[in-house]
């Protein structure tokens, strides 16, 4: 039976489980900000889980057959993102009857030319409007579908969206959030996409984010994600596996 983990000192226990890069997400859930922290047992834990959004990340030393149970029976609505030794038992578990995606960890101390972003925003066609995402913007992304971000966007959100003729067109927004900084998610639809636009939304929210000093964070679901943001200043890191059902 798992349990919540709530206390700050407990909290920052579990990050000897969750220091590789694929896990830099589930930090929201460490620093309580965001999303929930469980383990086996509060004071020894063997195994954590951080929920945050649709992820699940889960690191440590569980039995097989208790790491099926604890599947099926709380996370298989999650994206799972194991750590190498339980994404082998997950394997050896499910087989084929799991699906398996890979994700691109991009490195966290990106270096950005502020005069080639200010150029990225100043290079789009004067057709398309950035606006920086109030309450009021907030709302109509969420009510769209458009893309997740940041809930109580007043008091947490930091975003951009693009329109065309008063149409959300793109955003780039957090969505996840930490004390110090923000996980950036960004889409744009597709039959606008090749014209700039995510460039010089992300340019913008990325200017913002140095404006207040505030770290930017990316992980990419796909390599275009990855071009675009080595084209910002970010590097490349690792692939890793994702699993869900």
């Amino acid at each position: 039976m798992l349990k919540k983990v709530i206390k700050k000192l407990d909290l920052e226990r579990l990050s000897e489980f969750f220091k590789d890069i694929r896990f830099y997400m589930g930090h929201c859930a460490l620093e309580g900000v965001m999303g929930e922290a469980y383990v086996d047992n509060i004071d020894n834990p063997k195994i954590a889980i951080l929920l945050v959004r649709q992820y699940c990340f889960m690191s440590g030393e569980i039995e097989k057959n208790d790491l099926r149970k604890l599947i099926e029976d709380d996370l298989r609505k999650y994206k799972i993102i194991p750590s190498d030794n339980l994404k082998v038992l997950i394997e050896e578990i499910y087989k084929d009857n799991i699906i398996k995606n890979e994700r691109y960890s991009i490195k966290k101390n990106p270096i950005f030319n502020c005069k080639e972003l200010q150029s990225n925003i100043t290079d789009l066609s004067s057709e398309y409007k950035i606006k920086a995402i109030d309450e009021v913007l907030a709302s109509r992304i969420k009510n769209e579908k458009f893309i997740n971000i940041t809930d109580n966007y007043e008091k947490y959100g930091i975003g951009y969206c693009c329109l065309y003729n008063d149409e959300i067109i793109g955003v780039a927004s957090s969505n996840i959030f930490y004390k110090n900084g923000i996980e950036v998610n960004i889409r744009v639809k597709e039959e606008y996409r090749r014209k700039g636009i995510a460039t010089a939304m992300a340019s913008k929210l990325i200017l913002k984010c140095l404006e207040i000093n505030k770290k930017v964070s990316w992980d990419a679901a796909n390599l275009s994600s990855v071009g675009l943001a080595e084209k910002l200043g970010f590097q490349y890191d690792s692939t890793y596996n994702i699993y869900h059902f």
